[in-house]
């Protein structure tokens, strides 16, 4: 079985290292006949990128200037933030991007959502999610690379998948990740690409910034997740969800079956502190 290919850039250019991450993953031939892609950044709170506790919108910039690209295609901006994502899109620059590259900006907190039964659940039964995330759909998850309270130690391209939840219907995952295994089931990234050019440590909404110059791509979010979380100190066979992840067959999180293209982990790693 063939390993799965995560890409890490160096630099400080984020629209030109996502950009590049896209190309080097060949994600023309990926979207292949998807009618519609959804990009997901992490708008958690209305704050600058600066902190690296949401998306730099530069990052996003770089992958939906490659997706324009490569064809037209549907391409929407969707998010549902802890905080009033329409302004924020305003405020952080994504309303901008959207109007330059004649993209759609979605505030999930606003949309309509569905209430979709999980087959053979293991720990939620059902969720309510935003029918943007629906049917065929090609999405695309751009977290920020930083830590978080309980149990998730790490919030990345798999938590990223949160914000397309009805809001009010997300408490019972921010308490316990095993969750996410089942709404993994139901929706899931196509491709993942983690803006580390200015991670976070501590706290999820109210941490230190990081500057780190990377991105992290791939196509199996195991996997990049696994690497980021490599990257931040952690064993990823350590923190729960992911472990779970590999374990019903989502992706890849031993490190040693993973092909890095790129500088090796050990030279980009750095010690994110945790929560206290």
């Amino acid at each position: 079985m063939p390993k799965p290919l995560v890409v890490i850039l160096k630099g400080w250019d984020g629209k030109q290292l996502a950009y590049e991450s896209l190309k080097l993953l060949n994600v023309e031939k990926a979207v292949g006949s998807y009618d519609e892609i959804i990009v997901k950044p992490n708008i958690t709170i209305e704050t600058h990128p600066s902190t690296g506790l949401v998306t730099d919108p530069n990052v996003v910039e770089g992958v939906i200037k490659y997706l324009k690209e490569i064809g037209e295609k549907r391409i929407i901006i969707a998010e549902g933030g802890g905080c009033d994502t329409t302004k924020a899109f305003e405020t952080l620059g994504y309303a901008k991007i959207a109007r330059k590259y004649n993209v759609e900006l979605l505030d999930v907190n606003r949309a309509p959502a569905r209430k979709i039964r999980v087959k053979n659940y293991r720990y939620i039964k059902s969720f309510w999610i935003s029918e943007v995330a629906l049917g065929e759909k090609f999405i695309i998850s751009v977290p920020s690379l930083k830590t978080h309270t309980d149990e998730w130690r790490v919030t990345l391209g798999m938590k990223n998948m949160m914000g397309l939840l009805a809001p009010g219907k997300r408490g019972r995952l921010h308490k316990d990740d095993r969750g996410i295994i089942d709404l993994l089931s139901i929706i899931r990234p196509n491709l993942t690409v983690v803006d580390g050019i200015i991670g976070a440590e501590g706290h999820e909404l109210s941490g230190s910034p990081v500057k780190m110059g990377i991105i992290v791509a791939g196509y199996d979010f195991v996997a990049v997740d696994s690497v980021c979380s490599a990257i931040m100190g952690f064993n990823p066979l350590e923190i729960r969800h992911i472990r779970l992840a590999q374990e019903v067959g989502f992706g890849i999180a031993d490190l040693s079956r993973i092909e890095i293209l790129g500088p090796p982990i050990d030279s980009l790693m750095r010690k994110f502190k945790s929560p206290d």
